[in-house]
């Protein structure tokens, strides 16, 4: 069966305004002198909206390329991703795209100018293993070998937050945590962060789900609590882990004065930030000493 004939642009005006004015297809046709499916296509056919502007230079398939590159390898530069596919575009462009796809790959570099109150307002909150009885992993040599028990030893997960102030509330996860134990442990953190913590104070979280869960969020909504954006792919340089380590090496070592963390510790891991922040940008997202 051969191909319809296209018509015109002021033909297919024309086979609209008569279907418009209650005109039969067959009327249509004697009037025009068109086939059923010419007058069909018309009518089907929709203009496309005007655009302005330069024409994007990407396509939808290269945009998915670029986003899946930063998604594998989050450390390498917009440079290194458009040389590595070939794209024939700027690396402005590249740049442009990461931020259309939710990428924040420079997300330190807005904090990099942020004074040292607005970190001091700060309350920095993670969950962590500790290992009471049982090896860490350090290599097998003598000086590294301890007794182990079956199963690998004991251990709990402890939830802990600090600021510039002090250390604040800690509690013990029996379990696994869910959004409900977490929230649980919010309302008993609250009262502190509200005596502790200046007037307008940020609480700071990983992307964890329980901790990003509907139920939480609405949770910081009721409590008027401002929450600290935590993009993904991005390196994490929160002083806490910092904590984290004193408190495990205190506890391997079977020393708990060691353990207790001076307000000094905490007013100096905070107001380290600006340099760490400085550090990550200059290393491209590479490892640190922090």
């Amino acid at each position: 069966m051969a191909r319809s004939r296209r018509c015109s642009e002021e033909q297919r005006a024309l086979i609209k305004k008569l279907i418009g004015e209650g005109k039969m297809y067959k009327e249509v046709q004697k009037m025009i002198g068109c086939s059923a499916k010419m007058i069909s296509n018309a009518l089907k056919r929709n203009t496309k909206p005007e655009r302005r502007g330069r024409k994007r230079k990407t396509t939808i398939r290269m945009d998915g390329r670029i986003a899946r590159m930063a998604k594998t390898q989050p450390v390498i530069s917009s440079r290194v991703n458009k040389d590595s596919l070939m794209l024939p575009v700027s690396t402005v462009t590249i740049r442009r795209r990461l931020c259309e796809a939710k990428f924040s790959a420079r997300r330190y570099k807005e904090h990099i100018n942020w004074p040292k109150e607005k970190w001091r307002s700060i309350l920095w909150t993670d969950e962590s293993k500790i290992v009471i009885f049982g090896s860490r992993g350090h290599r097998q040599f003598p000086q590294y070998t301890v007794k182990t028990v079956m199963h690998g030893g004991t251990s709990i997960i402890i939830w802990a937050c600090f600021s510039y102030y002090g250390v604040g509330p800690i509690s013990r996860v029996p379990g696994i945590m869910d959004q409900f134990g977490y929230i649980k442990i919010l309302e008993v953190t609250l009262p502190y962060a509200e005596d502790e913590m200046p007037l307008k104070w940020v609480f700071q979280q990983d992307n964890d789900p329980k901790h990003t869960s509907k139920r939480a969020a609405s949770w910081f909504q009721t409590n008027n609590i401002k929450v600290m954006e935590c993009p993904a792919q991005s390196p994490t340089l929160y002083p806490i882990q910092n904590l984290w380590g004193d408190i495990k090496n205190a506890v391997s070592e079977a020393k708990p004065k060691k353990a207790r963390i001076p307000v000094h510790r905490c007013q100096k891991l905070v107001d380290s930030m600006q340099h760490r922040c400085e550090t990550v940008l200059r290393n491209r997202g590479y490892t640190t000493k922090y």
